[in-house]
């Protein structure tokens, strides 16, 4: 997987590298699992969740919010729109 596609209610459609959310979950575990982030295991647990498609969707959508996404999220339509307040409704797609 390489990103993941987040459609609004209002037809806007986002996407992100898959790779920021599975270093967002590398670096939960790692605090959890009491490694360093960048070392071996912080990078086998990204590739866990790159390879994974379950992984990243179901991190995304229980454990991260519009704003950690935001910076890296790229447009492809749309207009202007409160993504914070919709985003636990938006679809999600692997893609």
């Amino acid at each position: 997987m390489e990103k993941l596609r987040v459609k609004f209610s209002n037809g806007d459609i986002f996407e992100v590298p898959a790779r920021i959310i599975a270093e967002n979950r590398a670096d939960y575990y790692a605090d959890l699992d009491g490694y360093d982030s960048g070392s071996n295991e912080w990078e086998a647990e990204v590739q866990n969740g790159l390879d994974n498609d379950f992984e990243i969707e179901d991190w995304v959508q229980n454990n991260m919010n519009w704003e950690d996404l935001e910076p890296y999220a790229e447009k492809i339509n749309g207009d202007d729109f409160d993504y914070s307040e919709e985003f636990s409704d938006a679809e999600f797609e692997i893609k």
